[in-house]
């Protein structure tokens, strides 16, 4: 046994004086009971000794309290040989001299390293200043007791069935890890979960169950190893905690996991596992979070993977995902209230933020009160940009006579800001002071206590979980102690104040980079929109010499293929697609990629072959069509792309993005070029569409959209029975652009609304005038977008116009396209059944032009079904044609509703369809599109048809 009374090799102590306790071995007279004596030590691992303070002598026994040692000088060389562990040799001198009453554990190490324990206990036979006073004590080996503590607490941190760390364990060790993190690291949480891992109990048992878990445990560490933090959370559900890992590793651990996962097998039961993992990335330079923050995060992209098919991971999208916002402000009078001198200054910032109108007021207010509650001399709001390793004033106090610092930026070298970063406390707060700067760099020094300061207090500053720099609460006169109450309370105001500038729009604005949190699209891994742009934007806006080129993808009617092939081959479509256009990048500087949403994709990249741009992006897209065609043979996939090349004098990424996306826009659906390039002439075209969008309002104001009506015959006398309303945009200039000109871009921006209600408006008030002349009213038809079938208004937006020029509903008739009601139908049936229950008409355009459904007509409330004028043509061209319309007429007249045909352009036409029975028939053959004061003279006037 070692034990801390041992300087030197075992030796006897033949011509010594022997110690007060050699007296006993002759004392017990019973040599059974000397036997027993000495066997209750030995198994007990208990040696005694003496220890004489005045002649620094130490006596060891052996069980039979024979002396065995004699050390002279004990203390005089015991820290030149002995084997005292460093941190325990001022206790042990401490015991010797009578200042422990109870007993104390000493480690010491043998010559191989290891670890022994030992625990000292003694008696003084009188007073320690006594000359002849002796400490008699013992000392207990409990090496293997400590062990099996040890070795049970170990125990205890761990799941029984997978060895893994339990919940409690892998917390703390997590939280221990995040709170000393390095800030040039990343790291990241993986919350994994078997699939449908219930079913495997249910169907096979518990058992097998067991063996599942443990086999699914000894494959994460070997997927992770044992330098990361591998939990059993409870149930199935495991925790991955990856240290300093990079985001493209951590994508490729997510892949290897999942296909290690897959390739598990059990024979025995016929049973294959999949799992699904969500996962949140804390990036470098990012601080300041907790284990349940972390986990809340993954735990949501778990839940995401699993809603969109199991097997597969996912990525949180943001790192706010666990936080809320704060309140608003409120305005209060800018003078200081006497009150914030007296009352807890936390309380007293949280009501400053609260009731001052903006940042500024506040934060000038509240320095000024902290100042001069804490006696400082300066406050300072230092951002530090770790990355480019420099750091910048953003607001100061100063008491009088104190001159401000950092009026210019400082630098700084990673060594010292680590150095300060590890001296922060559980507080978030530092002291320096001006005498004991010897661990930084001159540079940093002068740095750190700038302006003549004695005593530096810095406290942390995170914006959105970022370590965005610091406060540094500033003693110039004198050097300062801190006790920790006040440690706590600039702990706390920082805190505040950081909470509150990241929301400032100012800071957004003139220091965006405080504040952005890096995200990552949970799908792919791929960069996130907003950092893809914030990045891009950063190059665009700088760049005066590169070329770069902004290449815009989707997957053409990408909804057709989830309900085709389900939601999780669709997800499993865009990671391959992610996938893959990252292995045809090559590798090197402001490169990124991004999913904007949903099929969309967006890649920013150096371009120099521009003459090229649209073969080689279409070259790329065709080889990954290609490969997917092996997968899903029966579904057709198409990729469309638009590519805007990025020059000098491009004023932002917004614009580039815009630009691409257009081009992309322009590819015909399913056919022709799906590569794009935007060049001059899209350039042009998009001009106008934005003149014509920009313009609508004023055209409104001015009058610009003019109303047409064009009559509706009946076909049995040719009797006018009704019009339908039409509208041309008469331009200053006098050009006159027809519907199809603008329509489309109104339905795109949303505005066509805005022109519908105009174009119905016009209609009423024409009826209305109708009314006070005493004229023979007729039915009116107004188209309406589809737009109209989704707010809940749109009814009462119709009958408040009716109502203010008091005008008879049935007098009117809102037309949708059969387009728009086979793909909206149950939001169109809504529609109709309200607008009929009010007395307004409906009626379906264009029957024939697309779909062809019959059974769309049959349960939606409709008066009139409108047939398109190029599906009579095409019918009215042949016998078979002829017979197949007249069967379609009888149906639609025999469900109840009223038949009317458009473009009727012969008289040929005319009988044809006079024969086959449709009722009333429209075009040009009738009557041209007229402007109203041209309809009022035909319908009212003394014009008459020929």
């Amino acid at each position: 046994m070692k034990d801390p009374s041992e300087q030197t090799p075992d030796s006897t102590i033949a011509d010594q004086t022997p110690g007060i306790l050699s007296s006993l071995e002759t004392s017990v007279s019973d040599p059974i009971r000397l036997q027993k004596l000495a066997s209750v030590l030995s198994r007990a691992n208990i040696t005694i000794f003496e220890y004489y303070p005045a002649e620094d002598v130490l006596l060891k026994y052996n069980e039979y309290f024979q002396p065995v040692i004699r050390v002279p000088g004990y203390f005089k060389n015991l820290d030149l040989t002995s084997r005292i562990h460093p941190d325990d040799f001022g206790k042990l001198l401490e015991f010797y001299h009578g200042k422990h009453n109870s007993p104390i554990e000493i480690r010491s190490i043998n010559e191989n390293g290891r670890v022994f324990h030992n625990v000292l206990d003694s008696t003084p036979t009188g007073p320690l200043d006594d000359p002849d006073s002796v400490i008699i004590g013992i000392i207990r080996d409990v090496t293997m007791e400590r062990r099996r503590v040890e070795l049970l607490k170990a125990q205890a941190m761990r799941d029984p069935l997978t060895t893994l760390y339990n919940h409690t364990a892998g917390t703390q060790l997590i939280n221990e890890y995040l709170n000393k993190k390095n800030p040039y690291s990343s790291c990241a949480l993986m919350v994994v979960d078997i699939d449908y891992f219930k079913n495997v109990n249910d169907n096979y048992g518990h058992l097998f169950g067991d063996k599942v878990l443990s086999e699914f445990s000894r494959l994460l560490l070997s997927v992770f190893g044992n330098d990361n933090i591998l939990i059993r959370a409870g149930g199935d559900e495991f925790v991955i905690f990856l240290k300093d890992i990079r985001h493209t590793e951590l994508l490729n651990k997510g892949d290897k996991l999942l296909a290690s996962v897959r390739n598990m097998a059990f024979t025995e039961c016929d049973y294959s596992p999949t799992c699904s993992v969500g996962i949140c990335f804390l990036p470098e330079n990012m601080s300041g979070y907790t284990y349940e923050q972390l986990f809340e995060n993954a735990d949501w992209a778990l839940y995401n993977a699993k809603r969109s098919g199991r097997n597969r991971y996912m990525f949180c999208d943001s790192l706010k995902r666990f936080e809320y916002s704060s309140p608003d402000f409120e305005n209060i009078h800018p003078d200081i209230d006497a009150r914030y001198f007296r009352n807890d200054i936390i309380s007293c910032a949280f009501e400053i933020f609260e009731k001052k109108n903006s940042f500024d007021s506040a934060i000038k207010m509240l320095l000024e009160i902290i100042g001069i509650r804490f006696g400082l001399d300066r406050i300072s709001i230092i951002e530090t940009d770790i990355k480019n390793s420099v750091c910048s004033s953003y607001r100061q106090w100063s008491a009088p006579g104190i001159p401000k610092v950092l009026e210019n930026p400082g630098s700084f070298t990673k060594d010292d800001f680590l150095k300060l970063f590890h001296s922060y406390d559980e507080n978030g707060t530092a002291v320096l002071q001006y005498d004991n700067m010897e661990m930084y760099s001159a540079s940093a020094a002068s740095l750190l206590m700038q302006g003549n300061a004695k005593t530096v207090v810095y406290s942390a500053m995170y914006c959105e979980g970022m370590y965005v720099g610091a406060i540094s609460y500033v003693v110039c006169k004198t050097k300062r102690f801190w006790s920790k109450d006040q440690l706590s309370q600039l702990g706390e105001l920082t805190k505040l104040i950081s909470a509150h500038l990241a929301k400032t729009h100012a800071l957004n604005a003139s220091h965006k980079g405080i504040i952005s949190v890096p995200e990552y699209d949970h799908l792919t891994g791929l960069l996130s929109f907003a950092r893809f742009r914030d990045e891009t934007e950063r190059i665009i806006v700088g760049n005066e010499h590169q070329t770069y080129a902004m290449v815009y993808t989707d997957l053409e009617d990408f909804k057709y293929f989830n309900q085709k092939c389900g939601y999780r081959m669709g997800d499993q479509l865009l990671k391959d697609f992610s996938s893959y256009i990252i292995s045809t990048l090559k590798p090197g500087n402001n490169v990124y990629f991004t999913r904007i949403v949903a099929d969309q994709f967006a890649l920013f990249m150096p371009y120099i072959d521009q003459g090229h741009a649209v073969e080689h992006v279409e070259q790329i897209n065709h080889l990954f069509i290609e490969q997917q065609k092996k997968i899903y043979p029966n579904v057709p996939l198409r990729i469309r792309t638009g590519i805007y090349i990025v020059k000098p004098g491009c004023t932002s990424a917004s614009s580039a993005l815009d630009c691409a996306n257009y081009a992309r826009q322009q590819t015909k659906q399913g056919k022709g070029q799906s590569v794009i390039l935007y060049d001059e002439a899209l350039s042009r075209k998009r001009h106008l569409e934005n003149e014509i969008k920009n313009d609508m309002t004023e055209a409104m104001a001015q009058g610009q959209f003019q109303i047409y009506l064009q009559p509706k015959f009946s076909m049995e006398d040719l009797s006018i029975t009704g019009a339908e309303a039409l509208v041309r945009w008469h331009k200053p200039d006098g050009t006159v652009l027809s519907p199809g000109a603008f329509i489309p871009t109104f339905e795109q921006n949303g505005r066509i609304t805005e022109l519908d209600y105009y174009v119905f408006e016009k209609v009423v008030e024409f009826l209305a005038k109708n009314d006070t002349l005493g004229r023979k009213q007729i039915p009116i038809s107004i188209n309406a977008s589809i737009l109209h079938a989704s707010n809940p208004m749109t009814v009462q937006n119709y009958l408040d116009i009716l109502n203010k020029y008091h005008v008879d509903p049935s007098l009117t008739e809102i037309e949708l396209t059969e387009t728009a009601t086979v793909a909206k139908f149950d939001s169109v049936r809504s529609l109709f059944q309200h607008l009929q229950s009010v007395q307004i008409q409906t009626s379906v355009d264009d029957f024939g032009a697309g779909y062809s459904v019959l059974n769309t007509v049959i349960d939606i409330p409709v008066n009139t079904i409108k047939i398109d004028r190029l599906f009579i043509e095409k019918c009215t061209s042949t016998k078979r044609g002829i017979y197949f319309l007249k069967e379609i007429v009888t149906m639609v007249r025999g469900l109840g509703y009223h038949v009317l045909c458009e473009g009727v352009e012969t008289e040929e036409q005319l009988e044809i369809l006079r024969k086959i029975g449709c009722e009333t028939g429209q075009g040009i053959w009738f009557c041209p599109p007229l402007p109203i004061e041209e309809y009022e003279k035909f319908v009212y006037g003394d014009a008459h048809r020929q």
